[in-house]
């Protein structure tokens, strides 16, 4: 019984800890509040900015945040990172990146 309580502490103990292998998951983001989104080289600015944030990330992250399954694709990672700081943009700075996007004549998977 002793030894059961033990081993039961110790394995808590383990649980509660940081193992050092154990790391945050990693996050792409990207700065745009000192950009006029209301002019055409501000929202070009923005767009070169996902362009690089979303390059770099899955240049480092990539295995990462890739399913085994999916990593034949090279455009998982660029298209999922894209949606996700999309999803974390404002209203209005979305459809100003979208806007971006059109007058750079970007289509589909194309940062």
């Amino acid at each position: 019984m002793l030894l059961t309580n033990f081993v039961l502490l110790a394995l808590l103990g383990v649980s509660v800890t940081e193992a050092p292998f154990l790391q945050a998951e990693p996050v792409a983001a990207i700065g745009y509040g000192d950009l006029a989104l209301d002019t055409s080289v501000g929202r070009a600015a923005l767009r070169q900015r996902v362009a690089v944030a979303v390059r770099g990330f899955c240049a480092r992250h990539g295995d990462y945040v890739t399913p085994v399954s999916l990593r034949y694709d090279p455009n998982y990672c660029p298209d999922m990172m894209r949606s996700e700081l999309m999803a974390e943009m404002p209203r209005a700075v979305r459809r100003a990146y979208s806007l971006a996007r059109r007058e750079a004549g970007v289509r589909g998977r194309q940062l």
